[in-house]
């Protein structure tokens, strides 16, 4: 009798050392480098009208408290609102302050009530990798991501998880074949479907072969349709991220999770970014000096920002000086450079003796037509362009292939209009061109110092 019970307690005893050999077997182990990247970590928005909305308003006011988001943090120009009753979509224009918006549109009267709800749908792609930590053959991957506990597949967003909205098989792209492991096509089931615990969603990869321990692989979960990221967590505080778990197990050919690690990802506002940019014009003018190459000619002059001093000038030969303009601009409707004179060359002021302004060649020249001026015995001053990098010129020195097409000044003592001399129609960045000064008196010029003030004027249009 008592060699019985001993023969009885000696079987027990290996079926329980057995057992225990074998759960040790299929004990479980933590895949390292775990880490899921999402394309946007950005909160979804979920919030609703305060009272006394009007509908053909383009103003939205949102309530404080009581829904997930209660500020326009996190809200965008160029989001797209929708309202959950009557599915009508907006566009945000600005954000006005801290619970108020606009919209591109107005406000039907279906969603103009109090409390009406309306979203901001953000979805990404989560990029799951893992390095695995046993050969556990013809087996699973599988990646399950929190789900809300209600409504967690109708493609808005849920305050406690993500929202499945509505993905397929083809959204998961399981990993590429490697050593041990041969990947099927990947299967997305939303929670508490077939096989996948209620409370995630659950992503999975088969595949065939032995397995391998230590082999990194990376599992794209989101393609024609993404997850929904949740709206704000209930208790939600601004610039403090939301975390929830993402489990990724080893599986085996059973289902039996083997390996198993726990990840978190991170939900957070974006930054709003903000900066007021002033109205703004440049203008500058610059000298040149004496033996450049400007307009076709080598300048005998050294100009200054404010002078061009001719000094001592011929009566058979050009006397050429150049000055460089410069214009930057952030006006939409770009910029014009104006020029005029008070008058023509003269004696301390005194207009009676004067050096006329160039006719051409073909005395055809004038404030506001261009001549060739190349020939010596047309006396007088003039100007003419060379663009560096203006968007528009009035004229250029070599157009219609002269050597110098030349033009007079606005001559403001005789009532003429300043004249463009370059422009833009958009915003300009250091746009540039040259203003060639040429003078030539005949000998019956009288002596004296003779002078006149040009006046550039840059004009921008916002």
């Amino acid at each position: 009798m008592k060699k019985a019970v001993r023969r009885g307690a000696g079987l027990l005893l290996l079926l329980i050392l057995f057992h225990l050999i074998r759960a040790r077997d299929l004990g479980s182990a933590n895949l390292t480098s775990v880490k899921d990247t999402l394309e946007t970590s950005r909160l979804s928005f979920h919030a609703a009208n305060a009272s006394g909305l009007t509908a053909g308003s383009s103003v939205i006011q949102i309530q404080t408290s009581g829904y997930p988001s209660t500020s326009t943090a996190n809200l965008f120009p160029g989001d797209t609102i929708k309202y959950l009753t009557s599915s009508n979509t907006y566009t945000v224009d600005q954000i006005i302050d801290s619970d108020e918006f606009s919209i591109t549109s107005t406000l039907a009267s279906a969603d103009a009530s109090a409390n009406a709800e309306f979203v901001v749908i953000r979805t990404a792609t989560h990029t799951v990798t893992l390095t695995t930590a046993s050969a556990i053959p013809n087996g699973a991957i599988r990646v399950r991501i929190k789900a809300a506990s209600t409504n967690f597949n109708d493609g808005n967003p849920d305050q406690d998880g993500f929202d499945f909205n509505s993905m397929t098989d083809s959204d998961v792209t399981c990993p590429a074949d490697t050593t041990g492991f041969d990947f099927v096509t990947g299967t997305a089931t939303v929670s508490g479907g077939t096989g996948c615990p209620s409370g995630y969603h659950c992503f999975e990869c088969r595949y065939s072969g032995t397995g391998a321990a230590s082999t990194s692989l990376s599992i794209t979960i989101g393609g024609t349709n993404e997850l929904v990221n949740p709206a704000p967590a209930s208790g939600h505080t601004a610039g403090t991220a939301d975390t929830y778990s993402v489990i990724v197990e080893n599986l085996d050919a059973n289902d039996n999770v083997v390996d198993s690690t726990t990840a978190k990802v991170a939900v957070i506002e974006s930054v709003r970014v903000t900066a007021t940019v002033e109205p703004r014009i440049e203008f500058s003018i610059a000298g040149v000096a004496s033996g450049n190459s400007v307009c076709g000619n080598t300048l005998d002059v050294t100009t200054t920002a404010t002078a061009v001093p001719f000094g001592s000038v011929a009566i058979s030969s050009f006397t050429d000086a150049a000055q460089q303009l410069t214009v930057a601009t952030n006006a939409t409707g770009g910029y014009v450079v104006t020029a005029i004179e008070d008058d023509q060359l003269s004696i301390g002021g005194d207009h009676s003796v004067e050096i006329p302004d160039t006719p051409g060649d073909n005395s055809t020249a004038s404030h506001t037509t261009s001549d060739e001026w190349a020939n010596t015995s047309t006396k007088g001053f003039g100007y003419s362009l060379q663009n560096i990098s203006a968007s528009s010129v009035a004229f250029s020195y070599n157009e219609s292939s002269r050597t110098f097409s030349a033009k007079q000044f606005a001559d403001a003592a005789n009532s003429e209009s300043p004249q463009t001399i370059f422009s833009s129609s958009t915003v300009a960045n250091s746009e540039q061109v040259y203003v060639c000064y040429r003078l030539i008196v005949s000998a019956t010029q009288q002596a004296g110092e003779y002078e006149n003030q040009i006046t550039y004027r840059a004009t921008a249009t916002f």
